[in-house]
């Protein structure tokens, strides 16, 4: 978990109840190809799930500050997807492969 700490992006997620779980629904959604937006992020997570406008305001802010990355769905075209940021997709793997 300290290795985990030592990114400022990390930091940021795990400063809410539900941030290591959207760290964890995020990862997935990547490895899975998913087409989620924030919507459908928002409803995959189970626990501490907090307001979904306090949810809206924290994505945003994790995306003004480059932890997450939004971009057009293929599928949908006035879609956005939710993705983490490279950085933040790899921290994720060194702190799971440790």
């Amino acid at each position: 978990m300290r290795k985990l700490l030592h990114n400022n992006g990390a930091q940021r997620f795990l400063s809410k109840p539900y941030g290591l779980e959207l760290l964890f629904v995020l990862d997935k959604c990547k490895k899975n190809g998913s087409d989620n937006s924030i919507d459908d992020t928002f409803n995959l997570i189970l626990f501490n799930k907090p307001r979904k406008e306090a949810f809206s305001i924290f994505v945003e802010s994790l995306w003004k500050q480059k932890h997450l990355v939004k971009s057009k769905s293929k599928i949908k075209a006035n879609k956005s997807i939710l993705r983490l940021s490279n950085e933040m997709f790899e921290t994720l793997k060194k702190f799971k492969d440790s």
